[in-house]
């Protein structure tokens, strides 16, 4: 799975994925002091707040100083977290996922 984020993290798009899986990061390559706070609480309090309010988004994006945190639901209830520039076109990263979505979930 580790290799599988390597291919998510593109230069220019994404500098760093995780999978979220409940409460606990599975496979990460955040680097260590984003690990923690980034990908588990910023996210988990995001999809918490779409969950209770019964809506079909599947994705959620959340700018933090000069990031963005893109979140995208998987199935078994994971969530694929991805790091980028604040600036990097949120299209970009969205097809990028996309396209690479069906590695992630098989």
């Amino acid at each position: 799975m580790k290799e599988l984020l390597g291919q998510i993290d593109k230069p220019g798009v994404i500098e760093s994925s995780c999978i979220l899986q409940g409460a606990e990061i599975s496979v990460s390559t955040f680097v260590s002091r984003n690990h923690e706070t980034v990908a588990k609480k910023a996210f988990s309090y995001v999809f918490q707040n779409v969950t209770k309010l019964r809506t079909k988004h599947d994705e959620a994006h959340l700018e933090i100083g000069g990031k963005r945190l893109s979140g995208f639901m998987l199935q078994d209830q994971r969530v694929l977290i991805c790091m980028s520039d604040k600036n990097t076109n949120v299209s970009l990263v969205r097809d990028h996922i996309y396209l690479l979505k069906p590695k992630v979930e098989a």
